[in-house]
């Protein structure tokens, strides 16, 4: 059964999956300032068993390369085929996307805190500075 898209109120969700702690705990903190919800996972597999679970997201943001069985590419295609309706964008310090990938949006490593949360809010369909 695939869920429907957006069935709650409230602050839009985003699902960080980053294995690189100090870089995940610095995103979550600048995206929840700027109004969003966010969950987060250390690698794919648990942000999978998270979404399998009835977890709720609007947006993943995904490192590439992630310990555990699947990596991030991966997890965007199961995405893509379960959850049709969330967003994706991914990010690497050594791959690069096609921008016409069909998985997402893509922002190369290192990436300024700021264009990260710019890339989610334009990719939720906002505009910086408007959630709070």
């Amino acid at each position: 059964m695939v869920p429907e898209a957006r069935l709650q109120a409230g602050p839009l969700r985003v699902l960080v999956i980053e294995d690189e702690v100090l870089i995940r705990m610095v995103l979550v903190e600048e995206l929840r300032a700027s109004g969003l919800a966010v969950i987060e996972a250390n690698s794919a597999d648990e942000a999978w068993a998270y979404l399998q679970a009835g977890g709720q997201a609007d947006l993943v943001f995904s490192d590439v390369h992630l310990p555990g069985s699947m990596d991030g590419l991966e997890f965007a295609r199961r995405v893509d085929k379960y959850y049709p309706y969330l967003h994706i964008v991914l990010t690497s310090g050594s791959v690069a996307l096609d921008s016409r990938d069909k998985r997402g949006k893509f922002l190369p490593k290192p990436y300024a805190f700021d264009d990260a949360v710019n890339i989610v809010l334009e990719t939720l369909g906002l505009k910086p500075g408007t959630v709070s």
